[in-house]
């Protein structure tokens, strides 16, 4: 049996081919020069394009179109940017290595910075646009995959994103998966079985490979919402405008009528019907801030002129479509949507910061591995973890005092030598330390001081639950007022 402490990575044994392996989302290979599309997704109905339509293709269009979806995917992104991602690395005692880290950084400004400035517009993501991508396509599609990428001088050169939607398992033994994608334009699916492509899912079934979004469920309410909406503007067309009535007088039409048509009802009828059309045609052409002159072969008026607003809730309808503009115009009033009490606002606040973390996590997962792979061919041998700060709502100068009281706690352990000065500073400000920094950890520089605590002066309010605890021992809590209510 082999010892944990005789750890060997076994590198992979062809090297990565120049360029990647992988095509990018809407890469078609028949394709010289790729078009621009036609952006028309905002006349998109989901209420009938819902039975035919892929729920991948459908969310895809409701990001574009729909206010609830675009404000979910817009909400997720923005928390879970404000995350600051910091890099850790571990050497084979699962030590924190400082060098480990300064690779992991040198590898990352090399995938996410450009350098050859000859080859003419710069393409190469940025760390954030690489990372919102990621949370993209995370959400809308379950999952994520990317390629980790070399150059010709068999160096680290971008994280290049894989569309999960036309990538294909294909299942050779149990529970052991092989990942192929389909490229428009490319008759043969491309392998991607190379130990360069990473790929993780967001709170899926365990039991099925291929990832979905979150936002599956709502399709179907979103097609009913929608089928109401529409119905909805064709009753304010009918019943919540004032309208023209108009009335044509049949017998002043007769009297004018040519005298050989009077007694053959049959050419009597068409005449009729020729002088309501022609009639129709002008009255439907007049703006409502037109003044028209007819003769007295019509009569005019008003259906619904005393009240046209009666048959219709207008105020109803105004907050409807307010809440979605709301959410459209991404100007929700609490960040995670339509709660109006003050505690409720903060729970779910709570809970969808909790939600961003873990999607943060899943990103951390993937990259993780990649930026280790990477750092092994290197020559580090050790592992690089990725990870997020926790998300916090709070604005930063609220937070400064839990700063303070963090930093005093993390001294005292540093003076007793708990904590090394690279742990300190990986748990304070994300890096190792600076070049030429004192080293403390357990030096004692801080005064050790004693708590007294008194048990019999504890509140019982004195914490958040409400409740406070007696050392053992100690009788029921005291109190100072009498039950006549004198001190």
């Amino acid at each position: 049996m082999a010892s944990l402490d005789s750890i060997q990575f076994i590198l992979p044994k062809k090297k990565q081919k120049t360029g990647g392996q992988s095509a990018t989302p809407g890469y078609n290979a028949n394709d010289e020069v790729r078009s621009v599309p036609r952006y028309a997704n905002h006349r998109n109905d989901i209420f009938d394009s819902r039975q035919s339509g892929d729920s991948r293709t459908l969310l895809d269009d409701l990001v574009r179109h729909d206010p609830d979806v675009s404000s979910a995917i817009f909400a997720f992104g923005t928390i879970s940017s404000s995350a600051q991602m910091y890099m850790v690395a571990y050497d084979t005692n699962n030590e924190v290595d400082a060098d480990g880290i300064k690779l992991a950084q040198a590898i990352s400004n090399r995938l996410f910075t450009a350098n050859d400035y000859s080859i003419g517009f710069n393409a190469k993501m940025s760390e954030k646009q690489f990372l919102d991508d990621l949370r993209y396509s995370t959400i809308l599609h379950g999952a994520y995959g990317f390629e980790l990428v070399y150059d010709k001088a068999l160096e680290p050169y971008e994280l290049r994103i894989v569309d999960m939607k036309s990538v294909e398992w294909q299942e050779s033994k149990p529970g052991l998966y092989k990942p192929f994608q389909k490229v428009t334009g490319v008759n043969d699916s491309v392998s991607l079985d190379i130990p360069t492509f990473f790929t993780e899912k967001f709170h899926q079934n365990p039991n099925d490979i291929y990832g979905y979004s979150l936002f599956v469920s709502a399709i179907n309410t979103i097609a009913a919402r929608q089928q109401v909406i529409n119905d909805l503007y064709r009753i304010m067309q009918f019943t919540g405008y004032p309208r023209l009535d108009i009335t044509v007088l049949e017998s002043v039409l007769m009297q004018n009528a040519p005298p050989a048509l009077r007694n053959d009802p049959k050419k009597r009828q068409q005449f009729v019907d020729q002088q309501l059309s022609a009639i129709r045609g002008q009255f439907t052409t007049i703006r409502p801030d037109q003044a028209f002159v007819h003769t007295d072969a019509v009569k005019t008026g008003m259906v619904n002129d005393k009240n046209p607003g009666a048959s219709l809730q207008i105020k109803e309808v105004i907050e409807t479509l307010n809440a979605q503009n709301q959410a459209a115009l991404k100007t929700m009033p609490s960040v995670v949507g339509k709660g109006q009490n003050g505690d409720t606002a903060s729970t779910e606040s709570r809970l969808f910061a909790i939600s961003c973390d873990s999607l943060n996590k899943t990103l951390a997962s993937g990259l993780s591995e990649a930026l280790t792979l990477a750092a092994r061919i290197a020559g580090f041998q050790g592992r690089v973890e990725v990870c997020f700060t926790p998300i916090e709502l709070r604005p930063t100068l609220e937070l400064e005092p839990h700063f303070t009281m963090k930093a005093s706690r993390l001294k005292q352990d540093l003076s007793l030598g708990v904590i090394t000065d690279l742990e300190y500073h990986m748990q304070m400000y994300n890096r190792p330390p600076p070049a030429g920094y004192k080293k403390l950890s357990g030096t004692n520089f801080l005064d050790q001081q004693t708590v007294d605590v008194q048990a019999d002066k504890i509140s019982p309010n004195d914490d958040p639950n409400g409740r406070g605890q007696v050392s053992e021992g100690g009788k029921n809590a005291k109190s100072n007022r009498t039950k006549s209510g004198e001190v």
